[in-house]
């Protein structure tokens, strides 16, 4: 089984919920299937500034 982890983004307009969709079909023409999303905090510019909140997608591959 092979995992793939990416970042996704945090704020979705309406584009770019198509762009994620069509993310998640390139994947899936590779042989990725999207397992979950988790939201994870990612330290700001050298560990110092402001911190953000994003969305990672795991895909797995069988």
């Amino acid at each position: 089984m092979e995992y793939r982890i990416e970042p996704i983004g945090g704020r979705f307009s309406n584009k770019d919920i198509k762009d994620l969709a069509d993310q998640f079909t390139k994947r899936a023409k590779v042989g990725y299937k999207l397992h979950s999303v988790f939201e994870a905090q990612q330290p700001g510019c050298l560990g110092i500034g402001t911190a953000t909140t994003t969305y990672f997608a795991i895909y797995v591959k069988e």
